[in-house]
């Protein structure tokens, strides 16, 4: 494993994004690993390690962004192998939503954690970042989630957060159950129940804990 992230890695930093992907999509065909280790031990350090290689943070950002536009590229290539590994399930699938803040533009984690529920057998619905309240509101109405999941990057935006999940407590009826997760959650656990939500995501045991504690 630490071999094959290494040589990913490389590519990365090298903006070799023919190299990046091929070696990522090689190791889930050739089931080197899961779409789930692929995720969580190559693809998530590999994206944060960009902080630590650029004290420029005019280097920082288009490398960055460079980087976030390969790997977006392997999640979506990976989503066969998520349809391989997806979890069988009686009668009719859960559905959780998986969104971020208003304000939030950093989405990877989102689409990964969107993943994450689609192998363990969910119905996901990626909405994304920037998605205004009366769409989100309009989502769940239309959708009727189970879960409403948060990713959250950017810590200026846990007081929005907060508001966003008394809102939508006020408005909507529906029995949903709020799971907050990111970058910003992570290194604030507190912040889980402070706003108001009742799960804090971190990895995919995460998801399936949840699953064992409901049956």
């Amino acid at each position: 494993m630490h071999n094959l992230y290494q040589n990913i890695l490389n590519a990365l930093q090298k903006e070799d994004k023919e190299q990046a992907v091929h070696l990522s999509i090689e190791a889930l065909e050739t089931k080197q690993v899961s779409v789930i280790e692929l995720y969580e031990q190559i693809l998530r350090p590999a994206l944060a390690s960009v902080v630590e290689e650029f004290e420029d943070e005019n280097d920082l950002i288009w490398k960055e962004h460079v980087r976030s536009a390969i790997i977006r590229t392997i999640i979506e290539c990976a989503y066969p192998y998520v349809l391989k590994e997806q979890a069988s399930v009686e009668g009719e699938r859960e559905k959780v939503i998986v969104m971020c803040p208003e304000l939030e533009d950093h989405e990877l984690g989102a689409k990964m954690v969107a993943d994450f529920f689609q192998v363990a057998g969910f119905n996901a619905y990626f909405i994304g970042a920037r998605t205004p309240f009366k769409t989100i509101i309009n989502a769940i109405r239309d959708v009727q989630p189970k879960y409403l999941v948060i990713s959250v990057t950017n810590f200026y935006h846990l007081l929005s957060v907060k508001r966003l999940i008394e809102d939508i407590k006020e408005i909507t009826t529906t029995d949903l159950t709020f799971v907050l997760g990111g970058r910003a959650i992570d290194a604030n656990p507190n912040s889980v129940s402070e706003t108001g939500a009742d799960i804090h995501l971190r990895h995919f045991e995460d998801i399936q804990q949840l699953i064992e504690v409901e049956k």
